[in-house]
Order: structure tokens, then C-alpha cells, then sequence
């Protein structure tokens, strides 16, 4: 009898917040879509700016340093080799590692105390970190100031893209969350010209050069602080987790013009952390270890495009300057960006919709193996200018087709509302441990294995990629977000808590 009402009080719930949500889902793309993408957006315009703009630095302090900095941190032996991890290599890692750190951090948080509570803060935080680090005085000083930077960025994962998602109609969904994360091409392209512009410019003032470009991060992180806090909270955080039925319609009716009849309010819920791994450990594995392998290959080789690419300005003009090679080396990152880069974000969003997240991953990962393995075979090639840079920047064009770009949207989808920007969280915070154990091991592994054994390396990664893809991760495509998530599932195990016997029969694969 208690089973009966049970499903009878939850059959009830369903059908209010189906009733409350399905003009929101059905609506075409409106305003305050728009105003999102621009509010999320230019936060990853800015991440992408403070994350690779580190790589041009790192090149400069090759041979001009502004101050003492450490050269061998430590040793690592591998395959009868040793090389050494260098402060150069920590100070490109420190934003990473802070990266890896805000997502855990934030992801619970929204889930705890609201997306609206929450979001801007991350962006507080970046445009401190910012600021202090154009002001470093030291070694130690960068260090630090670029880690907290990264805890911004990092934070900014989960809230961007789960503020977007829950705002977004179906139709639109992935095209939407998507446009916010291809802000990040922008935001890369924009170091690189912002750099090749001041080197240019003051190349007898390289100290002021660095500290402009790490101080350029700030301003746009600053712009949209405000309007962050101003965001309301989301319609499904405030119907799903909050209970506020008659709240939530009547934000729904503002956004669509359609307000929904609500007789009454909805019980409040929580996923709690273990929960959230025990019963989603499959979508857990799938989105953090898809991002973790993707990562160590972009931002390893994005970060250290300069150093890579000045090696080919050096096989064609030995006799150009330090400073010279680096501004060839930034004009090749600006040609990979505009060509390659950019064009894969955009792609993306034009056909996430209608090919689907799994489909664009599993290409994406695909064609990055076959370019890695290729460039792994034939490492002479780097010593024939366009096909190399072509081959090269396909990594990059079809990493943004797909695992770049699905990795963001997927943990958006995959995970409850309650549980959502936690899963977010995970996901992205282990993608950026990849990206903080490549930039930081980078280095020593061309050394050690050489640009060939560096490429193969990658190669497999991607291969790994593509399986785990397959095994782990459902498609999610012109889905609502209660089904793609199976947020019903969600509130049907959080009641099963009461009776275990049933818990383990309610989430399953489709």
C-alpha cells in the first residue's frame, strides 16, 4: 500500500514538472539564450586566454628572465634517461593545477548552495589572480598567483556550462552550451595576436610584454562579474532541488511568454556525493576519464605550440634572434588558430544537434590518433613547413569537432540537477589533472622520447579515448534533460534510500 502511494506521489511529481518545464524546452532561442551565451561565454573567453597565453610567456622566459627562477625542481628517470622538471615548466603548469582544484570545489558548491548563490565568484577569483600576477615579483610570487587564477577557471566549468544547459531548449541544447565553450577559440586567438602585437611593439621591453599580457586577463573576467550576480537562479535547480513549483513557473513564464497552471509547491531533495558516485559511477568513469585523456593532449601541445613551432622557424632560419623565432613561432600559432582551431569549435556547434555528442567524440578521438601516429612515424616531416603544420592542426580541428567540445556538454546532460555541476566538477577537474601532468611532464618527455616517441605517446591516448567513449557513455541528443539524465531515476533512488532492496534495480543502460 505504501509502494502504491509512493509511486503515485511520484507519478504526480513528474507530470507537474514535465507540465511546469515542457515551455521551456519547446521554446525556440530567445533573448535571454543570448544573454547567457554572453555572460558564460566571455568567462571562456577569458579562461582560454589566461590558460594559453602562459605558453608565450614560457617561451619569452626560455631566454629573458624578469627574475631568479629555478631551474631543475627535480629529476625524473625513465627508461634509462633523466631529465628535469624546470620552474619554466611549474610556472606553465600552475593555472592547470589550479584548474584541476576549482571544479571539485565549485561543481559541489552549486550543487549545495545554488548555481545563483554561487556564480561570478569564480570569476572574483580570476580577476585577482590576474592582477596579482602581472605584479609577481618572483619566482615563488608567479607561482602561486597563477594557481589561483586557475581555481577561477577551473570553478568556471561546471557553472557556465550547467547555467547554460538548464536554461537551454531541447532542440538547441548542444548548439547553446556548445557556443559558450567555442568562446574559448576567441579567447586563445587573442593571446596569441595580443602577443605578437606587443613584441613587436616594445621588443625592448619585454618585462612590461609579459606583465600586460598576464594583466589583459582581467579585464574581460572583470566585465561580466556584475552580470553573473545578477543572473536569477535556474528554473530546474529552483523546480528540482529547491521544491519551488509556483517559482519556477512563473520564471518560466517570464522567459517564454507560456506560464504554466501549478496547483502546488514540490518536496525539496539532495543527491549526496556518494550517492552520486554509487549509482552514476558508469557516467562518472565515462565523462571524467574521456576528459582527463583529451586534455593531456590539447593542452600539452597547445601550451607548447611556441616551443614546438620555434623548432621549425629554427630549420628554416638558423640566424634569426631568439626573440625573432618566437614571433614566428606565434605567427604559426595565429595560422593553427584561424584555420584549425577556431573552425572545429564552430563545427561543433553546427552539427552537435544533429550528428549527437557520442558520434562527434568518438571522431574526434578517431582522427587525433591517425594525425598523432602519423606525425609519431614521420617525424621528419616538421622539416616540410605546410604539411606538417596542416597534419598537426588537424589534431587540433578535430579535437574541437569533438572531444574538446563534447566533454563540456555531456556531464551538463549525463547527471542529475542535483548532482549536476558535482558531475560537472569531477569531470572537468580531471580533465585539467591531465593537462597539469602533461604541461608540467611535457618537457621532459620530448626529451626523453623525443617529438616521434612524444607523438605516439599521444596516439595511444587518443585510441584510449575512443573506447572508452563507447563503453561508458550514452547519447544524449534532442533528449530532455530529465530523460537524458533520467532525473526521475535520481528522485526514485533518493526515496529508495528508505528501501534498499529496490535501489540497485532503478538505474540501468538503455
Amino acid at each position: 500500500m505504501g509502494e502504491t502511494r509512493t509511486a503515485e506521489a511520484r507519478t504526480s511529481a513528474e507530470s507537474v514538472s514535465g507540465a511546469i518545464l515542457q515551455p521551456l524546452d519547446e521554446t525556440r532561442v530567445r533573448s535571454f539564450h543570448v544573454r547567457t551565451i554572453l555572460v558564460a561565454g566571455m568567462g571562456f573567453f577569458t579562461d582560454a586566454y589566461d590558460l594559453f597565453v602562459i605558453g608565450l610567456i614560457a617561451a619569452l622566459f626560455a631566454f629573458y628572465q624578469p627574475f631568479a627562477i629555478q631551474g631543475t625542481l627535480f629529476n625524473i628517470t625513465l627508461g634509462g634517461a633523466t631529465a628535469a622538471v624546470t620552474g619554466i615548466g611549474l610556472i606553465s603548469a600552475a593555472a592547470i593545477f589550479g584548474a584541476a582544484v576549482g571544479p571539485f570545489i565549485f561543481g559541489r558548491l552549486g550543487d549545495r548552495l545554488g548555481r545563483k548563490t554561487i556564480y561570478g565568484i569564480e570569476m572574483l577569483i580570476l580577476v585577482v589572480g590576474a592582477i596579482a600576477s602581472s605584479l609577481a615579483w618572483s619566482f615563488a610570487s608567479l607561482v602561486l598567483f597563477r594557481f589561483i587564477v586557475g581555481v577561477g577557471i577551473g570553478g568556471d566549468y561546471p557553472m557556465s556550462a550547467t547555467i547554460m544547459s538548464e536554461y537551454a531548449n531541447v532542440r538547441n541544447r548542444g548548439r547553446l552550451v556548445g557556443t559558450v565553450f567555442a568562446m574559448q577559440g576567441f579567447g586563445l586567438l587573442a593571446g596569441v595576436v595580443l602577443g605578437i602585437g606587443l613584441l613587436m611593439a616594445f621588443p625592448g621591453s619585454l618585462d612590461l610584454v609579459w606583465r600586460a599580457l598576464l594583466f589583459a586577463g582581467a579585464i574581460p573576467a572583470a566585465a561580466v562579474y556584475l552580470y553573473r550576480r545578477r543572473l536569477p537562479e535556474t528554473p530546474r535547480f529552483s523546480l528540482h532541488v529547491q521544491g519551488k513549483a509556483r517559482e519556477t513557473a512563473r520564471v518560466v513564464g517570464t522567459l517564454t511568454g507560456s506560464q504554466p497552471a501549478v496547483s502546488r509547491e514540490l518536496a525539496p531533495r539532495r543527491l549526496s556525493y556518494g550517492q552520486l558516485l554509487k549509482n552514476y559511477w558508469m557516467i562518472v568513469v565515462g565523462t571524467a576519464v574521456s576528459w582527463f585523456l583529451f586534455d593531456i593532449s590539447f593542452y600539452g601541445t597547445g601550451i607548447y605550440s611556441a616551443t614546438l613551432l620555434s623548432s621549425l622557424s629554427l630549420a628554416y632560419a638558423p640566424h634569426m634572434t631568439a626573440l625573432q623565432h618566437l614571433i614566428t613561432a606565434e605567427q604559426y600559432n595565429a595560422i593553427i588558430a584561424l584555420i584549425f582551431t577556431i573552425p572545429g569549435y564552430w563545427i561543433a556547434v553546427a552539427t552537435i544537434d544533429r550528428l549527437g555528442r557520442k558520434t562527434l567524440q568518438v571522431l574526434g578521438f578517431g582522427v587525433m590518433a591517425l594525425a598523432f601516429l602519423v606525425l609519431g612515424l614521420v617525424p621528419g616531416i616538421i622539416a616540410l613547413g605546410a604539411p606538417f603544420v596542416i597534419i598537426y592542426g588537424m589534431t587540433f580541428l578535430f579535437g574541437n569537432i569533438g572531444p574538446n567540445t563534447t566533454t563540456f556538454v555531456l556531464p551538463t546532460e549525463l547527471f542529475p540537477t542535483d548532482g549536476r555541476t558535482t558531475g560537472h566538477g569531477i569531470a572537468a577537474g580531471s580533465g585539467k589533472i591531465g593537462a597539469a601532468v602533461s604541461t608540467l611532464l611535457f618537457p621532459t618527455l620530448i626529451l626523453l622520447w623525443k617529438a616521434a616517441g612524444l607523438m605516439l605517446f599521444l596516439a595511444g591516448v587518443a585510441a584510449v579515448g575512443v573506447l572508452v567513449t563507447l563503453l561508458f557513455l550514452r547519447e544524449t541528443k534532442q533528449r530532455t534533460l530529465e530523460d537524458a539524465s533520467r532525473e526521475w531515476d535520481a528522485q526514485r533512488l533518493a526515496a529508495a534510500e528508505r528501501s534498499p532492496a529496490v535501489a540497485s534495480s532503478l538505474i540501468g543502460d538503455d
